[in-house]
Order: structure tokens, then sequence, then C-alpha cells
């Protein structure tokens, strides 16, 4: 990631002329899901490609040292070395973008991935994951933790009474959702977010980035713009 965002005044008047054209967003929405699929000679490498910007991710009641392992040695490998190999692909280092996990299960994880000598990230979800609904102390001892630990990122949870009341926050990128909910990242939501992300680079200069949550049972569903 680039240099952080290091966030703006309040500008409560901008917020109020923020306006979204549904109908237009929907439309947008079905025009790229409509768009087709990379030519077949290009979806190895398109693949291939969407891989490494994975978080590969365990996020479960019943996680354990364990199966934390195996989740880094899927993200130190996500895809099988024979066939990395007849695709001559073997030795670039493919990977997925990082590991996340809680912050109780980090330690663990970056012990995995220093065993392996592997330098891929840790990620974290913290401050009362996935409601956001604990006080300000707890969610901030979550996240110190985590960091101690040695996550380099940590994915935070807004408490959504703050943001539903006005009472706005900073941050270096923004999620569509915290993959626990009955729908998560769809593609009009990705839309909105990610022109909000445009306007406020055009106003600031400041990149804020987009990350996209959920599960995908087919690689033809993952959003392409």
């Amino acid at each position: 990631m680039s240099a952080r965002n290091p966030g703006t005044d309040l500008d409560l008047e901008w917020l109020s002329k923020v306006r979204v054209n549904t109908q237009a967003v929907l439309k947008r929405a079905q025009h790229i899901q409509g768009l087709k699929l990379p030519k077949k000679q290009w979806q190895t490498a398109w693949l291939l490609k969407a891989a490494s910007f994975i978080d590969l991710t365990t996020l479960a009641g019943d996680d354990t040292p364990s199966n934390v392992h195996r989740l880094c040695v899927k993200a130190i490998q996500p895809v099988r070395y024979d066939l990395l190999r007849r695709m001559d692909m073997h030795d670039k280092g493919l990977t997925t973008a990082a590991v996340c996990v809680y912050p109780s299960r980090v330690a663990d994880a970056v012990r995995s991935l220093k065993a392996a000598n592997s330098s891929l990230p840790v990620a974290s979800v913290a401050t009362g994951f996935p409601t956001g609904q604990t006080p300000l102390v707890t969610r901030l001892q979550e996240v110190c933790m985590a960091v101690r630990d040695g996550a380099t990122e940590i994915d935070i949870v807004i408490n959504r009474t703050l943001a539903l009341t006005g009472q706005w926050e900073g941050s270096d990128f923004i999620k569509t959702s915290t993959g626990k909910e009955a729908v998560n990242a769809t593609y009009p939501v990705a839309i909105v977010m990610v022109r909000a992300i445009r306007d406020y680079f055009l106003r600031t200069g400041h990149k804020v980035y987009h990350h996209v949550t959920g599960q995908y049972a087919a690689y033809h569903e993952l959003p392409m713009a």
C-alpha cells in the first residue's frame, strides 16, 4: 500500500450533497455482469492474478493453531505445484495477498509463516468483529493485541450506530461487508463505493482502497470492474 490516507476535516455540506441514482447504478451493474469473460487463452492468467489479490481468511468460532497453519500453507501456495509447473509459473512466487485471522490467532499465523520462511502479511479483524458493538476501550485493546502479535493490517468494523447518526470515521480502505451477512458483496454496492473513493481522490488527492468481502462459487462471479 502507498502512503496512508491522512483524512480530512468532516465536511457535512459535502456529504449532504451526495446522491445515488439507484436505477443508473443497477443498469451499470447489469452491464458489467453482462461483459464477456476473458478469452480462453487468457482465463488462466486472469485467475492467477485474481488469486494474488485474495486475503485467504478463516474467521470461525472453532479456529485452532492447526487450521490456521493449514490456511498459511495454502496461502503460500494457493495453486498446486504440478499445475504451476505446467504453466511455467512454479518459480514466480505466486501467493495470496495475505492471510486474515482473529486477533487471538495472529501469533499462530505469524509463527507458521515464519517457519515457512514466508514474508506474507498477516491481517486481522478487530474492534468487535463482526458487529462493532463493543466498548471503545475493548476495541482499541484488540487492535493493539493484533499489532503486537505481528498483524500489519487491521480490518476494523465500524460502530454502525456512529455512522447512522452522522459520526463518521476515516480509513485507508473500505470493505463491502464483514462477510458474515446473508448478502455481502454485490455489484451495485461495490459500484457506489468505488465511485465514492474516486470522488474522494479527486477532491483530496488521497487514495482509499476497496476491499470486496464475501464468497464466490465460481470464477465468473468475481467482480471484473
